[in-house]
């Protein structure tokens, strides 16, 4: 997947993970033992936490109506057009079978981008099942993928936060 047509389709996912990344390094640095602890840096770590977490619910927003069911009044047009987007932009996953999809999983540039195959591979794990339940489709794990990793980052930094809150505390 190119650069911009990622940007394009995973725009608050990509803007979630700029900022998480970069609030993580932030607090690494604060988290030193030998570091002092700098005010201002972990304000700034914290803020781009935050934006992370909103960018994240952005992101959940949009997978929903990109994903989701439309509802009865929508036109054939806008069916087709987004069908069109979906498959264009190999945003659903085309294999149907564990070892097929997880080889498909491994070869997408833009998962490649964020996680090595062993991230990769527990994700799959996690939700192959549940993926096929209900009203859910297994060829939308790649999007289900992308926002855990997201959620798993999110959490590793709130707790980083906790720990620079005692840092500086004590």
């Amino acid at each position: 997947m190119q650069q911009g047509t990622e940007n394009l389709i995973y725009q608050k996912a990509s803007k979630c993970w700029e900022c998480v990344n970069r609030s993580v390094k932030m607090f690494d640095t604060l988290l030193k033992e030998d570091a002092d602890f700098d005010t201002s840096n972990y304000y700034k770590a914290r803020n781009l936490l935050r934006e992370a977490d909103g960018f994240l619910k952005d992101a959940f927003k949009n997978a929903k109506k990109l994903l989701g069911p439309t509802p009865a009044y929508t036109s054939e047009d806008y069916q087709k057009w987004r069908d069109e987007l979906l498959e264009e932009f190999h945003i659903l996953a085309m294999s149907q079978e564990y070892e097929e999809l997880k080889t498909e999983l491994f070869e997408d540039d833009f998962l490649r981008d964020w996680m090595d195959e062993k991230n990769i591979e527990s994700l799959l794990k996690k939700h192959f099942q549940t993926q096929q339940s209900g009203k859910r489709k297994l060829s939308n794990i790649k999007v289900r993928i992308i926002l855990d990793r997201l959620e798993e980052l999110i959490n590793n930094a709130k707790e980083m936060n906790l720990r620079a809150i005692q840092k500086q505390q004590s």
